[in-house]
């Protein structure tokens, strides 16, 4: 007997169109769709309010601080649209999408309703901080950094003539990446720059250093974790890191995938430390497992499963 596909709607609202394109459940669709789930990515304005989905997916900005992207004449209509809908057809299943960076803020709790399912873009460990959000309700997620559709740069090792290497711009707290540049420069090369440097330059600068610098900028994840994992460099992230899920599934761990400064007036002491040539095989060893956790990761099964467990719910109600 064929099965109905469950139909989902994704709509998305003031999103940068980067942030759209990577968002898993658009890069990995052929794959959920083979689960019996088909997914529609519907702008917000062109959206249908009278027809109904099996689930719906609002993909929309939350982040009120932030006046660049919070557009609240354009924000405002559709959660009035998607008040009326949920009234309109209560049995559609509402997936709540945390998205912010600055994960430790439930930015979605003004349209969630307890039993939900919730989406959360890399949350704490500590999902108490999550409240009202059951912890039991929320799937932790992630851009697709390590799919075909994102960079999938590996930085080169060959030639590592640098201790550390960091470069950014100076997103997040005021002067905080300055500071990391700062003291990252003291063992190697820190650059803290108001426009991004040609990526050949930055892919060379990387390729060179033996660990690379990843603070947190306006959130704790970011591209270069990713590309410093996959490449199998050590990573030395900072303590707000490390508090978040950034590999969706996996709890990652200190002097075990990757290294940790609490205030970047440590960077010198730990990169130097750490890069004795008596603390070789111990370097490799963090990179490995760092670079085995990252690659490890099938964010095409990870974002379907979550799908499937929603659409089993459905079959069984």
């Amino acid at each position: 007997m064929l099965v109905k596909p469950m139909l989902v709607a994704a709509i998305t609202e003031g999103m940068p169109k980067w942030d759209v394109e990577q968002a898993p459940w658009n890069c990995h669709r052929a794959h959920i769709e083979e689960s019996g789930v088909n997914i529609t990515l519907i702008p917000a304005e062109r959206m249908d309010w009278s027809r109904r989905f099996d689930a719906m997916l609002l993909h929309i900005w939350l982040d009120w601080d932030n006046p660049k992207r919070y557009n609240p004449q354009r924000i405002l209509p559709v959660f009035a649209k998607y008040a009326e809908y949920r009234s309109r057809f209560p049995t559609t299943v509402q997936i709540i999408c945390n998205h912010t960076d600055m994960v430790g803020r439930p930015y979605a709790i003004p349209y969630w309703r307890k039993g939900d399912p919730v989406l959360y873009k890399i949350p704490p460990y500590d999902r108490s901080v999550l409240t009202p959000f059951p912890e039991a309700d929320i799937w932790p997620w992630e851009l697709a950094y390590n799919s075909t559709y994102g960079r999938h740069l590996a930085f080169s090792k060959i030639n590592e003539d640098l201790s550390a290497a960091f470069v950014g711009t100076p997103s997040g707290p005021q002067d905080y990446r300055a500071r990391v540049a700062e003291f990252t420069n003291r063992v190697g090369i820190g650059l803290c720059v108001n426009e991004k440097i040609p990526q050949g330059k930055y892919d060379e600068i990387m390729s060179r250093a033996r660990i690379i610098v990843c603070p947190r900028g306006w959130g704790e994840s970011s591209s270069r974790h990713w590309d410093s994992w996959r490449s199998g460099k050590v990573v030395l992230t900072d303590a707000d890191c490390d508090a978040v899920e950034m590999i969706p599934g996996q709890r990652l761990r200190e002097g075990i995938h990757y290294l940790v400064y609490r205030d970047p007036t440590e960077i010198p002491d730990i990169v130097s430390d750490w890069t004795k040539r008596s603390r070789i095989d111990e370097l490799d060893e963090i990179a490995r497992a760092g670079q085995l956790a990252a690659t490890g990761f099938n964010g095409a099964i990870w974002i379907t499963q979550f799908f499937e467990k929603l659409r089993n719910g459905l079959q069984n109600s």
